[in-house]
């Protein structure tokens, strides 16, 4: 399955992410199928910035994860099976935002 590459709607997508947007709002926004084709964007819009560009967003969302993680581990009104999903989510995006 071919996947179109829009490069304007996918820096829209990096700018919106920067901006702390979630990315079902920006798959909403961009009118993408579901977060994981905004995920998809925002990564290839990264991949084409310069390493010093690439190392300040990376870090950036480095630390929007690491507080997605924080508020995920301080609800009480999910159970555990739910949280360790949830948690393996956060943790396929920052893999993702390492790997090529």
């Amino acid at each position: 399955m071919d996947i179109e590459v829009d490069v304007p709607r996918d820096e829209q997508a990096l700018f919106l992410r920067d901006q702390g947007r979630s990315f079902a709002a920006i798959a909403r926004l961009l009118d993408l199928a579901g977060a994981l084709e905004a995920n998809a964007a925002f990564n290839r819009a990264l991949r084409r910035r310069t390493p010093l560009e690439q190392a300040t967003l990376r870090s950036r969302e480095t630390a929007r994860l690491d507080a997605l993680g924080e508020r995920l581990r301080k609800r009480e009104d999910v159970s555990e099976e739910e949280l360790a999903r949830q948690l393996h989510g956060v943790q396929r995006l920052r893999k993702t935002l390492f790997v090529a």
